[in-house]
């Protein structure tokens, strides 16, 4: 999974704020923390997620998510950031690899 974008945005009494991930074949999805607006509220804390084919797809499942769960619209939700792709992890270990030769079993002729 990479990160590939963080969200902010309002619904109603609550401030959004999440991260999008990429699961690999085109496949995104977002995780979201709906946290109240006013201090030492009785609301409830959510986290929720939704996927999508598409980031823009995604954006529009965490609306429709948010929307049932706090009853009201969401006035913002925006993408705050897109966030660095990471080197794949076989070229992060591929200088290792090069000073630890390769064991083979023996042979058994």
């Amino acid at each position: 999974m990479a990160k590939k974008a963080m969200l902010q945005g309002s619904a109603g009494n609550y401030w959004i704020r999440g991260t999008i991930w990429e699961l690999g074949s085109f496949a995104y999805r977002a995780y979201v923390h709906l946290i109240p607006t006013v201090a030492r509220s009785t609301l409830h804390r959510w986290v929720l997620s939704a996927d999508g084919m598409s980031v823009k797809e995604v954006l529009g499942a965490t609306k429709a998510r948010v929307r049932s769960t706090v009853g009201t619209s969401v006035n913002t939700l925006e993408v705050v950031r897109s966030a660095p792709s990471p080197q794949p992890d076989t070229e992060q270990l591929t200088p290792l690899r090069r000073r630890i030769p390769r064991r083979y079993p023996p042979p058994t002729d």
